[in-house]
């Protein structure tokens, strides 16, 4: 087993420092879930006899006795072998035909007469596709026919595709039994064979549908729904292809897809291949569907504050909501043996994806069942998450004076290494008052002189090394968590009152709790009295229990009057669902509060997920206790 490059990542992290970290500032780090970080060390802790990350209530280390040299060389390689030095070259030349190659020297960390030797392989591969590179000064210029930069760049993405970590990481994450490296050499070949490519997050859907079509079958839930071939037929391109990769799949894997698995994977291919398939995928699933999904993702776009749903997530969840209304109609929901897991690893996302199975229930009137809700999270889950990782990016100034073209290649550098951190609000070569200004309203400030008079500057050298991106890394995860913190104590003070605190409150069910908890809130003018039923209709569409520590009752419609929470600590469990919990905090929202939901609500479960934490927050007694322990 080898490693991934997420993997070897958290190696070298944990190697470059000597205390334990926790798993959220590792999960920050490496833009992951603190559930993944867990995941990654169960994997890299199977590699040999000996435990290689060390693990405590701390957090994780590296086992001092370990070779990390050793352990690192099974990871794939990143751009540090002539092939990979060749292929970022080749990258920068189509993107822009004429690149710097000293500067993409700096940019690989290697010397001129090393990037030279490279170049005398590139002219090499260059000639299969009839593509010259002329070299002039400093500059390297691609030239040749448009036909052959496009059998180039065909090549190149088939060769990205199959090394796409992210997607192979996220699937596999969800699906550990399922073989998906297998699938996706077998998806990769046969759209190859037919010169298609599909892009990354492409890519991702069809092995997720694939997962989930291969799981269902390891379950033995093989669908009673007759397809027909009357809209498909068995000659169209996109009927051959599932045909062809199902075939592939029984033989690498023992397993059979059956006409239905086939019919749905051929109907996904459509909306991946070309753009042209889109009206007869409208007609075919019909056309309500398609305009009620459609309607309800540009309601979750704005009750979610994501700024663009694309129209290939719509047709998935169309095609994949269009098979759930008809089990469900037929009573014939399927059973999904991991919702319990997505729901505690990703409960905002599944929070998201309640709400659009409220929107179907109501549309159809047949209760959707925890299991079909955890496929619609699976659906909108790493779409949703790529949106929601941009959301927290620090506003950056870069001050760096003018010295021929070294201040230009620096902001360039900055802005590609850190595009999922930082905006860049400006670059300035001149301390005036306009730059004094900007940078003292920035949230980060990265400059090549040292300023003292900002104490949110990060010094950098004019080359940008290895040790100044990682300088930039700490600094941007620092100032990320306590812009975090300093958000969740305005909000938790704002919202959370010691007249809505108490200890030792024991109840028949959840609902009595929601009752008590509700009419608390409603003494308090935050809600009205209706609003304790929204509160209960969400309870009943799945339980609001997370990992046998925490219960978090809210109901989906944020039409409170004003935000607030209340919350109960019990020194023995209760039920609810099929946890038992200690902690119960309700939390009722006004629209306009909605951007902070997310971040108390994933701060919540994560707090009280934590036994540590957990324990200790049992202890305290009262308000003030529980506020300064809860930020501690």
């Amino acid at each position: 087993m080898s490693l991934n490059k997420k993997e070897a990542e958290l190696i070298k992290l944990l190697s470059q420092h000597h205390d334990w970290l926790s798993a959220a500032f590792l999960a920050e780090t490496l833009s992951t879930s603190t559930r993944t970080i867990r995941n990654y060390v169960t994997r890299i802790n199977q590699l040999t006899e000996h435990e290689i990350i060390c693990s405590s209530r701390q957090g994780y280390k590296i086992n001092d006795a370990v070779q990390i040299d050793d352990i690192l060389s099974l990871s794939k390689k990143e751009i540090n072998t002539p092939k990979d030095r060749i292929n970022y070259l080749v990258n920068l030349l189509i993107q822009h035909h004429t690149i710097n190659y000293f500067e993409a020297a700096e940019t690989l960390f290697v010397s001129i007469p090393t990037i030279e030797k490279d170049l005398l392989r590139l002219r090499k591969k260059m000639e299969k596709y009839r593509l010259k590179i002329i070299k002039n000064g400093q500059h390297l210029t691609m030239i040749g026919e448009e036909i052959d930069f496009r059998k180039l760049t065909s090549d190149l993405l088939q060769d990205e595709a199959l090394r796409n970590f992210q997607s192979l990481d996220y699937v596999q994450t969800i699906f550990p039994d399922v073989p998906i490296e297998t699938i996706q050499k077998i998806v990769v070949e046969r759209l190859s064979n037919q010169h298609l490519y599909v892009n990354g997050y492409a890519i991702n859907s069809l092995l997720l549908h694939i997962a989930i079509a291969i799981d269902r079958l390891l379950h033995h839930q093989r669908s009673d729904i007759e397809m027909t071939s009357e809209l498909l037929s068995e000659d169209q391109l996109e009927y051959k292809i599932a045909t062809d990769i199902g075939k592939d799949i029984h033989q690498a894997l023992s397993i059979e897809m059956d006409l239905y698995e086939i019919h749905n994977l051929a109907l996904l291919l459509m909306t991946k291949i070309s753009p042209a398939n889109e009206t007869f995928l409208r007609e075919y699933m019909d056309t309500s569907i398609y305009a009620f999904i459609s309607q309800t993702m540009e309601t979750v776009a704005e009750k979610y504050f994501i700024t663009h749903i694309s129209e290939e997530l719509i047709l998935n969840l169309a095609l994949h909501v269009s098979n759930l209304i008809s089990r469900a109609k037929r009573g014939k929901q399927v059973s999904n043996p991991l919702s319990e897991e997505i729901k505690q690893s990703y409960a905002f996302i599944y929070e998201v994806a309640i709400f659009i199975a409220k929107q179907i229930q109501k549309q159809i009137n047949i209760p959707i069942s925890d299991d079909e809700i955890t496929f619609i999270a699976l659906h909108i889950g790493s779409y949703f998450e790529e949106k929601f990782e941009t959301e927290n990016k620090l506003n950056c100034v870069i001050y760096t004076p003018e010295y021929y073209d070294m201040h230009k290649r620096l902001v360039y550098k900055i802005s590609d290494i850190f595009k999922k951190s930082i905006n860049i609000t400006g670059a300035f070569y001149r301390l005036d008052e306009q730059s004094r200004l900007e940078m003292s309203n920035s949230d980060l400030v990265l400059s090549t002189i040292e300023l003292k008079e900002f104490s949110n500057t990060v010094q950098l050298s004019p080359f940008l090394s290895g040790k100044d991106i990682d300088k930039v890394q700490k600094a941007i995860n620092r100032l990320k968590q306590q812009k975090l913190v300093a958000d969740l104590k305005e909000s938790i003070g704002k919202y959370l009152t010691s007249e809505r605190f108490e200890r030792n409150v024991y109840l028949s069910s959840e609902y009595d709790y929601i009752d008590y908890l509700g009419s608390k809130l409603i003494e308090s003018q935050h809600i009205e009295s209706s609003f304790i039923e929204l509160i209960k209709e969400r309870e009943k569409m799945s339980a609001t229990s997370f990992n046998n520590s925490v219960a978090l009752p809210h109901a989906i419609e944020m039409s409170a009057k004003k935000t607030g929470i209340s919350i109960i600590l019990n020194d023995r469990p209760v039920q609810w669902g099929t946890h038992y919990v200690q902690v119960i905090i309700m939390i009722v929202m006004n629209q306009r509060d909605m951007k902070k939901f997310r971040q108390l609500f994933d701060f919540m479960i994560d707090t009280f997920s934590t036994s540590e934490k957990l324990e200790q927050l049992l202890l305290v007694q009262n308000y003030e206790a529980f506020i300064e322990k809860l930020f501690d």
